[in-house]
């Protein structure tokens, strides 16, 4: 290959297929000859399809994931998010470290940014159930199953022992069903560290719209699936359409099922970035030429769940598997490089080599090379799949050694709260400095002791922020995402040296309840000091009139 001029590749996403084309670019190419950027929010790349695993606790965390810079020696792995494309002038908008929009120039980009979670497809599933599409998705579900069994196990009211114990998982895919089994198997195997929990306390049932489980495989295993799953304990729930969901269960259009777990495996919409790219799209997915070109561009690329790609093997879109997404990936990375030398690029053409599913209990099925499978050969198969997917011999001995490991001994049930230790302390802020950001989950109420802020909030129509506010001392911020559980609506940047009192919500529920004068003292200070804060903006101020402290104190009280 002759000599080529040195170019800026750029790839967004770090999943199966961006993982892929950042290594074959790597592999084809020469140093001096391009320079290779990764963006990704997470700096390791996932390997989803065992999230579940890590849920069960038959897997650790670190198993299920492998460090991008370990992974893709050669390229520049960025964790800020892209905001935007600007595909006529070749160059991404991405927020900096410090939160400021920051821009990078590139010769390529390659979108390969998959789809994000969204639970709004059932009302009320937002707000009560489970995602699981990220490692912490995994963690945190796992900490929560777990918690419900330690307070089964203390619990002197058998309804509500059973309520604890009972687990709704919602969608008959691949994911749904790996779930359920997994989740059924951690419970059910460790109930003999439980002595006051029976067997019938526990309850995991699988809701699927459709008639029949695991649409993407042969009749004869989506039967063998559902008969083995049944006998393992789980509850079958088929043509049944979830129409609500609840802190007590969901609903169905037939009736309801209680439960005080509920996990939703469906539901995703576009990734912002793509939402946001002039560029055709169907069904929100983008569409591309034979060889992954965005239509109408020559330096664009998409590939993964966020494309609409033709498979040239049979004329059928690709579906959105990691496997396609792998292909997609090393046939992208060549296509860029045949580009870069002047020659023509290839479409996409790829002939499936089978399907892999786990169902719980050391079973799966399986359909590869014609052949099906089922039951511990198919399990063991599943597994040695994704073991050689790992990087290096050193990785792979280590987790197939953990792996061995839990076979025999009993999976880990240790479970540990992320909650950090709440106090009040005081904090100081230079002018610039940002002590809440937008859409920050809500964690602490602040005081200004001295300074000034000013509250600055974004939008699509102003992305750098509008100022709508001013606090000085004696005012204080934080309290409306705590009220109401929400994201933080606005930022809060320092305007001038500031000092603020800090306090976590916990302890402010804790210092209301054990100092009960003060309730009616801060009721008042609230009232007086919105109004004068909030005068330019009469809806707020209405709102937060009609918002009493002291029944939120009361509230937090309860829950205490």
């Amino acid at each position: 290959m002759r000599r080529m001029p040195k170019k800026r590749i750029v790839i967004i996403g770090g999943g199966f297929g961006g993982v892929k084309c950042a290594r074959t670019l790597r592999a084809r190419l020469r140093n001096g000859d391009a320079e290779l950027v990764l963006f990704n929010k997470e700096n390791h790349l996932v390997f989803s399809p065992l999230l579940a695993d890590a849920v069960g606790s038959s897997l650790s965390l670190d198993d299920v994931i492998v460090p991008l810079r370990q992974l893709l020696p050669g390229v520049q792995c960025r964790t800020e998010e892209v905001r935007g494309i600007d595909l006529a002038a070749s160059r991404l908008e991405f927020e900096g470290h410090d939160g400021l929009p920051r821009s990078l120039d590139y010769d390529h980009v390659v979108i390969a940014c998959g789809n994000i979670s969204n639970l709004n497809v059932v009302p009320g599933m937002a707000d009560h159930a489970f995602p699981l599409k990220t490692v912490g998705d995994a963690a945190v579900l796992r900490t929560h199953i777990l918690s419900q069994m330690e307070k089964a196990a203390v619990c002197d009211d058998p309804a509500r022992r059973r309520w604890y114990l009972s687990f709704n998982v919602v969608g008959g895919g691949y994911s749904g069903v790996e779930t359920a089994g997994e989740i059924n198997d951690l419970v059910r195997s460790s109930l003999r560290f439980y002595s006051y929990i029976r067997e019938d306390d526990v309850t995991v049932t699988l809701i699927h719209s459709r008639a029949e489980l695991l649409p993407e495989i042969s009749p004869q295993l989506r039967e063998f699936a559902r008969v083995k799953m049944e006998k393992a304990g789980v509850t079958m729930k088929l043509n049944a359409r979830v129409q609500l969901a609840t802190g007590e269960g969901v609903g169905l259009k037939d009736g309801f099922v209680p439960g005080g777990t509920i996990v939703c495996t469906i539901g995703s919409t576009i990734a912002p970035v793509v939402e946001r790219l002039d560029s055709p799209k169907e069904k929100g997915r983008l569409l591309t030429g034979p060889d992954m070109r965005l239509q109408g561009r020559a330096n664009a690329w998409a590939l993964g769940d966020c494309a609409c790609i033709i498979n040239a093997h049979d004329g059928q879109p690709s579906p959105p598997t990691g496997q396609f997404a792998e292909r997609q990936g090393r046939q992208c990375a060549e296509n860029v490089v045949r580009v870069l030398a002047g020659e023509p690029t290839r479409p996409f053409s790829f002939k499936v080599l089978g399907q892999l599913c786990s169902i719980g209990g050391h079973s799966a099925v399986a359909e590869m090379l014609g052949f099906r499978l089922s039951g511990f050969f198919a399990w063991f198969t599943w597994r040695g799949v994704y073991l050689f997917k790992l990087p290096s011999w050193s990785r792979r001995v280590q987790v197939g050694f953990d792996w061995a490991w839990l076979l025999i001994f009993p999976r880990d049930l240790s479970c540990i709260k992320t909650d950090v230790t709440e106090r009040v302390s005081h904090a100081h802020y230079v002018p610039g400095d940002y002590i809440i950001k937008q859409g920050e989950p809500p964690s602490r109420f602040y005081v200004i002791e001295h300074g000034e802020v000013e509250i600055v909030r974004t939008s699509p129509e102003k992305p750098d922020g509008e100022a709508i506010a001013t606090l000085g001392p004696g005012n204080f911020f934080g309290e409306q995402s705590l009220i109401n559980n929400r994201p933080r609506s606005a930022s809060v940047r320092a305007r001038t040296p500031l000092q603020v009192v800090v306090m976590g919500r916990n302890v402010f529920g804790t210092i209301a309840k054990s100092l009960a004068p003060l309730r009616e003292i801060l009721t008042a200070a609230i009232t007086r000091r919105t109004a004068g804060t909030w005068q330019e903006r009469p809806a707020v101020l209405a709102a937060l009139r009609g918002f009493s402290l002291k029944e939120f104190i009361e509230q937090r009280r309860s829950r205490c």
